[in-house]
């Protein structure tokens, strides 16, 4: 079998990292990491595993199911999943040379679901290249629990995501023939022109020519939120102005910022920013 009881090259790298106090406060850190050259007939089955876990393949192709979805790991695709959900990945014909991470942190849960709002899916990494500096930048720096190589470890997965939601993006506008950028721009450039009136979703992609749940969907992969809580994250950073720079009164900003009624403005200025609009226009007074 090799050094490794499964089947897997002997040339093959698996490294484990035992996070310390100091790391699991980081936003991530890794517990294993590994390059592994699988043979025909390799196969993972968990229930749960304390982690979440990227895959990427370097050549050949694998399979990976998670939330009862299989989905295709060709060369130059990676996918991120939730082990704490019952998984199971497999080499597909011949062979499988892939890399993998099991990661943690404080922002791992927070970074999935900006990558995925709504379902996990296989990405095809538009920089594969520097997708493998990082990660065999990962399998220099595991084991070591210094405080500068965890950063960098942290670092790293942050990297791995962005590469990841870049990619999805990229994606994203060759299936809309270039025209994505230019729905979510033109919905902005209206919220910004109409956020002191009553505007709907459905005014917001009038002009459009796009349903209505695939236009949140692309919205809230861009912006990182839906329509409705940019809408109201912009009226109230507006009134954060008038409250500093005006002496209106704050019925008067409501109404000027798009609210129904002060009492409605208030509460959701108290929502967003933890005190009421008075307060916040008298901190900003001394």
């Amino acid at each position: 079998m090799g050094k490794y009881d499964e089947l897997i090259d002997d040339s093959s790298i698996w490294l484990s990292a035992t996070p310390t106090q100091l790391t699991t406060t980081l936003p991530f850190y890794i517990s294993e990491v590994g390059h592994f050259i699988a043979e025909e007939g390799y196969e993972v089955i968990r229930n749960t595993h304390n982690s979440f876990l990227l895959l990427f393949t370097k050549s050949g192709m694998g399979t990976v199911i998670s939330e009862d979805m299989p989905f295709v790991l060709e060369k130059g695709n990676a996918i991120i999943i939730d082990c704490h959900t019952p998984h199971r990945y497999f080499s597909v014909g011949e062979g499988w040379e892939f890399y993998w991470v099991h990661f943690n942190g404080a922002m791992a849960k927070d970074m999935f679901s900006i990558l995925y709002p709504d379902n996990i899916s296989a990405v095809n990494i538009n920089d594969g290249v520097a997708m493998l500096e990082i990660i065999n930048g990962l399998l220099e720096l595991a084991g070591q629990n210094d405080i500068s190589g965890s950063l960098k470890i942290s670092l790293g997965i942050h990297n791995i995501f962005n590469i990841m939601v870049s990619s999805l993006l990229e994606g994203e506008q060759v299936r809309h023939n270039g025209r994505y950028y230019e729905y979510i721009q033109n919905a902005v450039d209206f919220i910004h022109k109409n956020y002191d009136k009553n505007i709907t979703i459905d005014d917001i992609i009038d002009e459009l020519h796009i349903s209505k749940f695939h236009f949140i969907r692309l919205f809230k992969r861009t912006m990182g939120t839906t329509p409705y809580n940019y809408i109201m994250a912009y009226r109230i950073n507006t009134s954060k102005m008038l409250l500093r720079s005006t002496d209106k009164p704050v019925s008067e900003i409501a109404e000027l910022c798009g609210f129904l009624d002060s009492s409605n403005f208030i509460r959701q200025f108290k929502k967003h920013c933890n005190q009421k609009p008075t307060a916040y226009r008298h901190d900003f007074s001394l």
